[in-house]
């Protein structure tokens, strides 16, 4: 049964980011779960509260892997560091969320309720939920 959920929840995943109007994420209906995310990602766009400071670099080399058990696991160098991950489905207008945690620096620069614009095997778009401006976003590796 709960394969039969994960499977309606990432097709309608899959198919509402096809057709999502990212100018309004919350208005899309997108909803998510912890195996919509699958595969190695690395940062493609990281800024923080000011859009013209672009933070991507702080980034380079960083392998992440989102687990089913909501770990995220970065990897640079050799050295393993461990965050956790939270996916929320859109619910009453509001649109889905995905809450990053990490501990240890320069990580926890990452660490956030961030607005899901997408989420699919190939990229992950987000913004921050209170200000537009700061955006991460993974793209597969």
């Amino acid at each position: 049964m709960k394969s039969i959920f994960n499977i309606l929840v990432f097709a309608t995943v899959f198919i509402a980011g096809c057709t999502k109007n990212s100018s309004n994420p919350s208005a899309n209906g997108n909803s998510s779960n912890s195996t919509s995310i699958t595969g190695n990602f690395v940062i493609t766009k990281f800024t923080d509260s000011n859009p013209n400071e672009d933070k991507t670099t702080q980034f380079t080399g960083y392998v992440f892997t989102f687990t089913a058990d909501g770990k995220i696991v970065a990897e640079k160098n050799g050295v393993t560091t461990t965050g956790s991950y939270v996916e929320k489905p859109s619910h009453e207008g509001e649109g889905a969320k995905l809450n990053i945690i990490f501990s240890d620096a320069p990580l926890n620069a990452l660490s956030k309720n961030w607005q899901v614009n997408l989420i699919s095997n190939s990229a992950i778009h987000l913004a921050d939920d209170d200000n537009s401006s700061e955006v991460l976003e993974f793209t597969a590796q």
